[in-house]
């Protein structure tokens, strides 16, 4: 099986499989991904032209309604006593956050750690109210 990062053949199956990216790119006409996907067509004419699929996980657990305001809220609401405390501590974690490549997903980390039960019981609760 010959690879590239824009598609791959499958000499098995008889299929070229491609990037979204790359048709796109091939939907240029004269654009070098038209050209070269006119040439894999030209080579191997009887082979079938698929878009590749990203796997997904099944049940893997997406915080939607998980923004700033929500973190911030939930934990004024959990920590009646410490919540200034830990508010500070949310706040420099958004800070350090803005460094960093993915800064909600760091801060995501952060406030899951902490209260990951105490949430997604709480997410529950108002799904079923």
């Amino acid at each position: 099986m010959k690879q590239n990062h824009n598609y791959e053949i499958n000499y098995i199956e008889n299929t070229i499989t491609v990037t979204k990216k790359f048709l796109k790119e091939a939907g240029v006409i004269g654009s070098a991904a038209y050209k070269e996907l006119a040439q894999l067509r030209k080579d191997l004419p009887d082979f079938q032209i698929v878009q590749r699929e990203i796997s997904k996980k099944k049940d893997k657990k997406t915080y939607g309604k998980l923004d700033y305001k929500a973190m911030g809220e939930f934990i004024k609401e959990k920590e009646e006593d410490a919540a200034d405390t830990v508010l500070a501590e949310f706040e420099h974690v958004k800070q350090l956050s803005k460094i960093r490549s993915g800064s909600y997903a760091y801060v995501k980390t952060w406030f899951l750690a902490r209260y990951k039960d105490e949430f997604a019981a709480a997410e529950t609760e108002e799904e079923v109210a």
